[in-house]
Order: structure tokens, then sequence, then C-alpha cells
């Protein structure tokens, strides 16, 4: 039995929904680590305000909560951000990690990392969990090396590959956010036609997570969802299920938007392992975005949210 999991990136999109599920579905004690203040006032909850890049801060942290599993959510994800500062990235992607790892292995945890499928090139997705890695910018470099350091550490480490990942919380704006707030307000925005993944709704991510816990795996799992499309189709399917107006989706390639970091194209992640290891069935665009419909009309009608 679960007596203690740390959560490093607690205040991420993807712990927005595996903080709750890991409160309802385990009976361990949560230390939450995060760069902000977290509202959880549980007696089986202890929040840790803290710069995680604080080698000596983290250590004190880890060594005296002493988990079972620690979960490692935090990360640098602007793609682009991660091409211009190299060094900020690295430090956040690669060296957290390789800390995290020598303290699992001192306390004897298990340890979970969240990566991507921008570890592989876009030229022949979706991919498996066996497919070979070719990273093309310095983003997905940066979580190739972290998933080579997790699984490499000597600890019982799996890593969770996912994609395009989108939910209810507002304080974590995604793909779909984005797509809604320029639907609300009429504008029209540009989105690739050539870039094509499967949309992962969170909390399908986080249920993936849990079982890894709870069934103590190890290796590499991918996580996405049902359907595999392009992202304009994705915005497209967007428009159509909170009806808004698709002719402000305006196609465009990845070229024509001259990014500094280059986006592997025909990307996504094959999940037939989680599915059959895990028993995970993964949601595909309708049913994700009634998911999500019916989360944020839930909050709304609510007086007082508190994650």
């Amino acid at each position: 039995m679960l007596s203690s999991i740390t959560v490093v990136g607690a205040g991420s999109r993807t712990a927005s929904s595996l903080v709750p599920m890991l409160l309802e579905e385990t009976s361990a004690k949560l230390h939450l680590l995060s760069s902000q203040d977290l509202p959880i006032t549980l007696d089986r909850v202890a929040t840790y305000k803290l710069d995680v890049l604080d080698r000596a801060a983290l250590k004190q942290i880890v060594m005296a909560t002493n988990s079972d599993v620690v979960i490692n959510l935090a990360a640098m994800t602007n793609v682009d951000k991660c091409e211009t500062e190299r060094l900020a990235c690295w430090n956040a992607n690669v060296t957290l990690v390789e800390q995290l790892s020598r303290l699992c292995r001192i306390i004897d945890a298990q340890f979970v990392q969240l990566s991507t499928d921008y570890v592989f090139d876009g030229t022949k997705g979706p991919y498996s969990e066996n497919d070979m890695p070719g990273p093309i910018s310095y983003y997905g470099k940066s979580k190739l090396a972290a998933e080579n350091v997790a699984l490499g550490a000597g600890v019982h480490a799996a890593v969770v590959r996912t994609n395009v990942v989108y939910g209810p919380d507002e304080n974590h704006p995604d793909f779909v956010r984005w797509v809604l707030d320029a639907l609300d307000s009429n504008t029209s925005i540009k989105v690739v036609s050539d870039q094509f993944s499967n949309p992962t709704y969170v909390d399908d991510l986080a249920e993936a997570i849990l079982r890894i816990v709870r069934r103590r795996r190890s290796g590499i799992f991918n996580v996405g969802g049902a359907d595999w499309v392009s992202r304009i189709e994705f915005a497209q399917r967007i428009a159509a299920m909170f009806k808004g107006n698709a002719e402000l989706l305006i196609p465009i390639t990845t070229e024509e938007l001259s990014q500094p970091a280059r986006r592997p194209l025909l990307g996504g992640l094959l999940t037939l392992k989680a599915e059959s290891d895990l028993g995970m069935k993964m949601r595909g665009i309708e049913s994700g975005l009634v998911s999500l419909r019916h989360a944020v009309f839930a909050k709304q009608s609510m007086p007082t949210i508190r994650n």
C-alpha cells in the first residue's frame, strides 16, 4: 500500500487532474511541490512552495518526505523558448531529472517522468514505444535526454509520453482554450494544416499515471487520444462542438509560420501498450470535448472553486 507520494510540478495542468485522482483513489499522504501557492488545505496534503531547481531545497524536502513514489510534472515546455534559451531548458528538463533520479535511488522510490512525442522527428508517426527517437528541436532533445536519465538511473522508473494535452483548467491555456478564445471574440487565427497528433484529454493522462503508480509499472508508456488528426481538423471539431464560426480558422503550413524551433509534422503516439497493460481506454476528440464542456459548466455552477 502506498503511504506517501511526492508530485513535483504540482501547479501544472496535469497535476490539476492527477492530484484529485490521487486523493480519491489512494490513501497516501501527498507532498506537492510547486513554484506557486497551491490552494489546498487537507490533512493528507502537504504543500511546498519552492524553486525546484534549487538543489539543496529540493533534496531536503524529498529526503524528508521519503515517499514511495516521485512523479515529475515540472518542465520547460515552450518549444521556441527552449530553442533560444538552451541552458534554462536543459536545467529544467534534464538537470532536474538527474537530481530526482538520484534522490529516488537513495530513498528507493518509484520515479515517474512525463515526456512527449517531440522525441521523434515526425516523419512517420504515430509512434510506438519501440520506435527509434530522433528529435529535431532542442526541446525534444532535452526530453529524450530526460527519458534516458530516468530509465538509466538504476531506479524503478516509468516514462509517460503524451501529446497536445487539453483540459478544463483555465489557469493553464492550451490549444483548445486558444481556439475557443478566438471563436468567442470573433477573431480569425491561423492554424497549421500539416502537423498531426492524437490530442490527449488531461484526465486520461492522469488516469494512466495513477495506474502506473498503483501497478508499479516501469518502462515507457504512450498516452494519447483515440483520434489522429491535423491541428486544423482539431480546431474545426472544437468549433463544431462549441457552435463556433469555423470560417475564423485559417489553414497555414508549418513552414509559413517561420518558428525558431522545428516541429515534427507526423507526430502522435500509438497507445496499444497502455490499453493492454494498464487497461486504459482513451477518449477520442468528441468524447474529450464533451468531458471538457461538462467540467467547465460544472465549475461555472459552483460558488467557490478550490482545486
